[in-house]
C-alpha cells in the first residue's frame, strides 16, 4: 500500500507539472518535469544512425564546407565562413577531428570560390569524410515585418566517404538529410532591442548548433 500511494503521488506531481508547463511559455518547465521523472535521454546523431560511424571517437577526419545562395553572399558576405567556423568549433568540442575552416577557405580562394565535384576536395584533402551543407531559404526578419527579427533557414547535408585504394581516392555518398530551423522559436525579437548584426550572429550560432548535432549525440534537454 505505501508503494501504491507513493506511485500515485508521483503521478499527481507529474500531472501538475505538465499542466503548469502547458499553461506557461512553458517548454522549459516541461523539460524539467521530464528530467525529474525520466532522466535526460541521449539522442543518437543522424550521421551515426545512417552510417554506424561515431565521429566523436576521433578516428576519422571530417571536412565541412557550407554553401549559401548568391543573394545571401551579397547581403552577408561572411555568412558561409562564420557558419563553417561555428560548426567546426562545436564538432571539436565533441571530439570530432576536422579540417580547419581557414584551410578550406584558402582552397576555395585558390580554386575560384567553387568546385564542380566532391572528387576535387578528396584529391587535395587527405580526409575520411567530406560534408557539404547547402543552406537555402534564409531570412532574418519576421514575415511581413521590418521591426521584428526572427531567423529561418532550411537546407540539406550530404556526406561522402573518401575511399582510398591503390593510390586512388574515390568518393561515395553515405549520408543525406535535411534541416529546417527557426530562431527564436517562441517569439520574435524587437528590432530596437539589438542591432541586426548582433541578431545575425546569434542566429548563425543557433544554426551551427543545429547542423553540428547531425554529427554527434546530444541530450534531449539541450533542444530547449
Amino acid at each position: 500500500m505505501p508503494v501504491l500511494i507513493s506511485s500515485m503521488r508521483r503521478l499527481l506531481m507529474l500531472s501538475g507539472l505538465l499542466l503548469l508547463a502547458g499553461s506557461a511559455c512553458g517548454c522549459s518547465l516541461f523539460v524539467m518535469a521530464g528530467k525529474m521523472f525520466f532522466g535526460d535521454p541521449k539522442v543518437t546523431s543522424a550521421f551515426s544512425s545512417q552510417t554506424g560511424v561515431d565521429l566523436t571517437k576521433g578516428e576519422h577526419e571530417l571536412l565541412v564546407i557550407c554553401r549559401t545562395p548568391s543573394l545571401m553572399k551579397t547581403q552577408l558576405p561572411t555568412f558561409e565562413h562564420d557558419l563553417t567556423r561555428q560548426v567546426l568549433w562545436r564538432l571539436k568540442q565533441q571530439g570530432v577531428k576536422t579540417v580547419s575552416s581557414d584551410k578550406v577557405a584558402r582552397w576555395l580562394d585558390n580554386n575560384g570560390g567553387e568546385f564542380e565535384n566532391i572528387s576535387e576536395l578528396a584529391r587535395d584533402f587527405d580526409v575520411d569524410f567530406i560534408a557539404t551543407v547547402n543552406v537555402r531559404d534564409t531570412s532574418f526578419r519576421e514575415e511581413n515585418s521590418e521591426d521584428l527579427f526572427r531567423g529561418q533557414a532550411a537546407g540539406t547535408i550530404n556526406v561522402y566517404e573518401v575511399q582510398k585504394a591503390g593510390g586512388r581516392r574515390d568518393v561515395l555518398e553515405v549520408f543525406s538529410g535535411e534541416f529546417r530551423t527557426e530562431y527564436p522559436r517562441f517569439a520574435p525579437v524587437a528590432r530596437h532591442s539589438m542591432s541586426e548584426r548582433t541578431f545575425q550572429k546569434q542566429f548563425i550560432d543557433h544554426l551551427a548548433t543545429n547542423i553540428a548535432r547531425r554529427f554527434h549525440d546530444y541530450r534531449m534537454g539541450d533542444e530547449f
